[in-house]
Formats: structure tokens, sequence, C-alpha cells
């Protein structure tokens, strides 16, 4: 059979179509592409929160992303889902795997499908872990609560269950190709993917939360989870060395918390 070409009644070959012959387009050679994009709107936005909240503080210090603004304020749920738009990327070669994996014109929607059940677990876990550090500050102060979430994290990057759900997030997908399904496959494999992924780094997010979303903090987070899954091999995650990053972390944190004034 010639390439490109497929059999027709009879046997017969067909001459392959326009489609066939036309060579893939950038983003249909990458579909996960705009993850990236999304990115680096939502580390923009919390450039902005932390900025804002520094120069609201001297004046309203209860405005404050990270110092006894109310869960639902609009820097805290701006700050979160922009939180969430930056760990985007860490999907990316789950999303390439399945969309590629999926006849051209269905790529795109396989890639939103497995983006949207990722993020509708990630942003229900933004409500529990907000409300959560929001309590964890008003009960001890910011920086008792840096320490103690920095230790909760490099103690959690030694438990079975973070090895397990970090372990987990390298599992790929190879969609039905009938649309339906493949919808309801790729949803329920983004939900899986959220779901793991919150197992794996829900006290690294807990962190940057209290540290009221500090960029410094979030890239160091989001640059351990990024380590830990695309230049690991599955059974090393290098527990001690991205512990050693997060203790430092905490650190830096704690000091520029202490320097704004934060108690």
């Amino acid at each position: 059979m010639r390439a490109g070409g497929s059999r027709g009644p009879g046997g017969r070959v067909t001459a392959p179509t326009v489609g066939a012959l036309r060579a893939p387009r950038p983003w249909e050679r990458q579909p996960q592409w705009w993850l990236w994009a999304i990115a680096l709107v939502g580390a923009a936005v919390l450039g902005a929160v932390f900025v804002g909240g520094i120069a609201a503080a001297p004046t309203a210090p209860t405005g404050h992303v990270g110092h006894g603004a109310a869960p639902f304020s609009w820097p805290h749920t701006a700050a979160w889902i922009a939180m969430v738009a930056v760990m985007a990327p860490l999907i990316a070669p789950n999303v390439r795997f399945a969309a590629r994996r999926s006849p051209r014109r269905a790529r795109a929607s396989v890639a939103r499908d497995v983006v949207a059940g990722w993020a509708l677990v990630w942003l229900g876990a933004a409500v529990v872990l907000g409300i959560g550090g929001a309590v964890l500050v008003g009960a001890l102060g910011e920086l008792v609560a840096i320490a103690l979430l920095t230790v909760v994290a490099v103690c959690w990057q030694y438990s079975d269950r973070k090895r397990r759900g970090l372990a987990r997030c390298h599992a790929v997908l190879a969609p039905p190709l009938d649309r339906r399904r493949s919808g309801r496959a790729c949803r329920a494999y983004g939900v899986a993917l959220g779901r793991d992924c919150v197992q794996s780094c829900w006290p690294l997010m807990a962190l940057m939360a209290v540290a009221a979303h500090d960029p410094v903090v979030v890239a160091a987070v989001v640059g351990v989870a990024w380590y830990e899954r695309r230049r690991r091999p599955h059974h090393d995650p290098a527990s001690r060395a991205t512990a050693v990053v997060i203790v430092a972390t905490g650190v830096v944190a704690i000091a520029v918390a202490d320097l704004l004034g934060r108690r």
C-alpha cells in the first residue's frame, strides 16, 4: 500500500487525502503548548498580588494575602487560581502523550479534557489548603506557620504516600478513538493525575500559601515538583536533595516575612 493511502471497496488502494499529506502544524506537534502560556499569566498574577499585598500592608494589614485576609477574599482567590495555573506545565508531558495518540482533529479536545480534570481537583484542594493556611496563620502567626509547614513538607518527602503519589504522576494514557469515550477517559485521567499531584505536593502548596504566595517560595516549590517529576527516575526522587531545598525555602520565607514585618 502506498504511504498515506488506504484501501477502499474491493481492496483498491485510494489516494491519500490532503489532510494526510499535510505536515503537522507546530501546535499539532506540541498540543500542550498553551499550558506554558497559562503558567506565564499565572506567574504575572501572583507577582501582582504579592506586590499589591506589600503596598497595602502599611495601611491595611488585614488585606494582605498572608496576614489575616479572609480565605475567600479576592487576593486569596486570585493567588490560588494563579498558583494552579503556574503548576499546569507539570502535566505537560502527560497531556502531550495523550493528545499525540489521538486523531489530529481531536488533539486539542483531548488536551483540554485532561487539563480540566486535573484543574478541577486542584481547585478543590486549593479551597481546603487556603482555609487551613488562614486558620494556621491566625492561630500561630505567619513565622511559626511557615516553620511548621517547612518541617511537615520535609517529613512528607520521605513518606510512602508521597512516593506513591509522585510515581503515579508519571502515568500516561492512550485515549480511545471514539470521541465520546475519549472525553470521559481523558477527564477521568485528569482527575486521577490531580489526585496524585495533590497527594504528592500538598505540603509544598500549603507552605506557599502561608508564605503569602511569595514569588521566591512559589518558584522554589514548583521547581522541586518539576525536578522530582521530570528529572528523576521513579525509584529515586532524590528526597534528601529536595528536602534541603525545602528547608532553604522555608528559611528564606521566614526571613522575608520578618523583614516585611509580618508576624
